[in-house]
């Protein structure tokens, strides 16, 4: 009788948990990654805002205070994104869709081509985001298995 203990069961109990770690690591880095684009996305948004308004000459308490609404709402769903990443980029991209939706029926046809630039980059971010939110819930659903 041997005392010796069974190697290839710790082996592969080491790599499982090797495996779980590089599980968790992984959805926390994707969900930080979600989370950093979406504060990207708000930063985006109130600086466009502040220098049309500079351009414009229309920088006051109360404009910066209409031009923070949506970032900070954006900031508040970025925190949720350590924890639901996929919910949050979703809900990121739908008020995104809004403001877009309501520049066009506020001003037609300008409201859709206008700031294009700034849009376009949003939606990389948003494309970005949502890449590492599903990568997060890949990562998430292998814990649990």
């Amino acid at each position: 009788m041997s005392t010796a203990p069974d190697s290839g069961n710790d082996i592969v109990s080491n790599y499982y948990d090797d495996y779980k770690q590089t599980q968790a690591y992984i959805a926390l880095t994707e969900s930080k990654q979600v989370r950093k684009s979406i504060f990207i996305v708000a930063a985006l948004l109130f600086a466009s805002d502040m220098l049309g308004m500079a351009m414009a000459n229309l920088i006051t308490a109360e404009t910066i205070l209409y031009s923070a609404v949506i970032p900070l709402v954006l900031v508040g769903i970025g925190f949720l994104a350590i924890k639901q990443p996929l919910l949050a980029i979703i809900l990121a991209a739908l008020v995104f869709a809004g403001l877009i939706i309501l520049s066009i029926v506020l001003f037609g046809g300008v409201g859709a081509i206008s700031g294009l630039l700034i849009k376009a980059v949003i939606i990389y971010f948003l494309i970005s985001g949502f890449q590492s939110a599903r990568e997060a819930e890949r990562a998430k659903k292998e814990l649990k298995n």
